[in-house]
């Protein structure tokens, strides 16, 4: 009481500044905590892949002419960035920096250049494996002219026969030309035409060195056996939300250099600013012994939630069982589309109703975060593009075909629900609990919860679809495999990540937003 009454009465005396402290505490975290835990999560995930790619190094012998050095460092290197970056982010998630800002601009900027750079490796040779292992699957054979002949690849499959079983994969690409050339391709002469390199489906699988892939030339051992190839589909996802949050939150941090700073002469009245708001807070806490979580106003949207997770988990699980099914596989499409298009209208509905639950809140134009807006719009942008290319292709047979039809309507319903929930996002994220009957009813809240656990649910439904192409055969279809796993590998990623954001940022919005303050 004494130390608060000496700073209120303008007692205290700060000496002159004499130079800037080298770093200071920001007034808000760059990073939620829910983040920051999504972020270590992801990290975890992140290594744990580096580790099964460690692994696979070493089945491939040292006297192997497919044997580099660079596959089994790359990993290594990886995972230490991965693991200091992590603990950077959550350890320094206010931080300021005041001194040697030059350097300090430079070198965070590097580290979000690194992480863009993870980002588009990742994608690039996810991709090259789905490639690779689509032609292998279906014998197709992609030969290139010889160097003192020819400069330009030539293309060519070969002639449809049954696929081989999975330990003579490797023999294919080491085929003769006259294997391939039984399908009437011309090889080794001319190069053919733009309209035929057009309507090869080896095209987009130009970059493929099947050289490299096969077992018997590289002598490899078989020690980790198909664990990296059935988990990349699951962990790589991980890698790119990893980067995504890291290249986030160091820019925000870059951006913030320079920015409050404090002085060496301020020391003595901060340490007696937190010592007086340390007693503060541990008399408030005496003071609500006892008290335990408020979830009032939440109740309706968290049970309706739970059956809505529910109901969509078990469509997913049908959807799986039963794509495989000749019979039965138009209905999975029906299933899967439906309890997607399904929740995104009920999340449109929850939408509209919130907008019209929270004017009665105070809306404050300063409360705002930058790192929140920069991933949901990044992100948002990724599952536009996913909704966009699902339109086009339901769109052209969507009167004479109802999985057509279903695919065109969610693809349109996601969009639109997208674009609501960032408006919704970004205008209750502002607004504060002021009236004391606003505290009593939380008005919004229950649309708050709702819209949390039907993201959650989203999230998930994304995260299974990446691990099959054949999870949206209207797509499949009207693209073709190489086309669309492509577009898969670019976009699910950042509609798995967009989800995922857009839970924890709901998550942060019915923690603070309903917590009555004093102004």
């Amino acid at each position: 009481t004494t130390d608060l009454a000496e700073l209120e009465s303008g007692m205290v005396q700060v000496s002159s500044p004499a130079r800037k402290r080298k770093t200071s505490q920001n007034t808000s975290s760059h990073g939620s905590f829910f983040l920051r835990v999504g972020a270590i999560a992801f990290g975890l995930a992140t290594m744990i892949y580096n580790g099964l790619e460690f692994g696979a190094f070493f089945e491939i012998p040292f006297t192997s002419p497919c044997y580099q050095i660079l596959r089994g460092i790359n990993p290594v290197l990886q995972m230490i960035f991965t693991f200091m970056q992590m603990y950077f982010i959550f350890m320094n998630s206010r931080l300021n920096i005041h001194r040697f800002k030059v350097i300090a601009r430079f070198g965070l900027m590097h580290i979000v250049a690194t992480n863009l750079c993870v980002w588009i490796r990742t994608l690039v040779l996810e991709s090259l494996k789905e490639i690779s292992s689509y032609l292998q699957k279906n014998n197709i054979t992609l030969i290139s002219g010889p160097p003192e002949t020819s400069t330009s690849p030539i293309y060519s499959s070969g002639a449809p026969v049954q696929p081989p079983p999975y330990q003579d994969y490797g023999n294919i690409f080491s085929r003769s030309a006259a294997v391939a050339a039984t399908a009437g391709h011309n090889l080794w002469g001319d190069s053919p035409s733009w309209d035929e390199i057009g309507d090869s489906p080896l095209a987009p699988a130009a970059l493929v060195d099947q050289r490299s892939l096969s077992s018997e030339n590289c002598d490899r051992t078989n020690i980790m056996g198909t664990i990296v190839q059935d988990s990349a589909p699951y962990l790589f996802p991980f890698i790119i939300e990893y980067s995504l949050i890291g290249a986030a939150v160091i820019y925000v941090m870059w951006r913030h250099i320079g920015k409050n700073p404090r002085y060496i002469g301020e020391d003595d009245l901060e340490h007696r600013l937190e010592v007086i708001l340390s007693r503060r807070a541990v008399a408030m806490a005496h003071a609500q012994q006892g008290a335990r979580m408020d979830c009032v106003g939440a109740s309706k949207g968290l049970f309706l939630g739970l059956l809505l997770l529910v109901a969509s988990l078990i469509c997913l699980i049908l959807f799986f069982v039963l794509i495989h099914n000749e019979k039965l596989n138009l209905l999975a499409i029906y299933l899967a589309d439906v309890s997607h298009c399904a929740l995104m209208a009920l999340s449109i509905v929850a939408i509209i109703i919130g907008f019209i639950r929270v004017q009665g809140l105070k809306f404050r134009s300063d409360e705002q975060s930058d790192l929140n807006d920069i991933l949901l719009r990044v992100s948002a942008f990724g599952l536009f593009i996913y909704a966009v290319f699902s339109v086009i292709a339901g769109s052209l047979t969507a009167l004479v075909s109802e999985p057509n039809l279903l695919v065109m309507i969610t693809g349109i319903l996601s969009i639109f629900q997208v674009v609501l929930q960032l408006l919704f996002i970004s205008d209750v994220s502002r607004r504060r609990v002021h009236l004391p009957e606003h505290d009593r009813s939380k008005p919004g809240r229950q649309v708050v919860t709702f819209l949390l656990i039907a993201n959650v649910t989203m999230w998930i439904i994304y995260t299974f679809e990446t691990q099959k192409v054949v999870a949206n055969p209207v797509q499949l279809d009207f693209y073709g495999f190489l086309a669309w796993s492509m577009v898969q590998r670019i976009t699910l990623p950042l509609c798995i990540f967009h989800r995922f954001h857009s839970a924890v940022t709901l998550a942060e919005i019915w923690k603070i937003s309903y917590k009555p303050r004093i102004d």
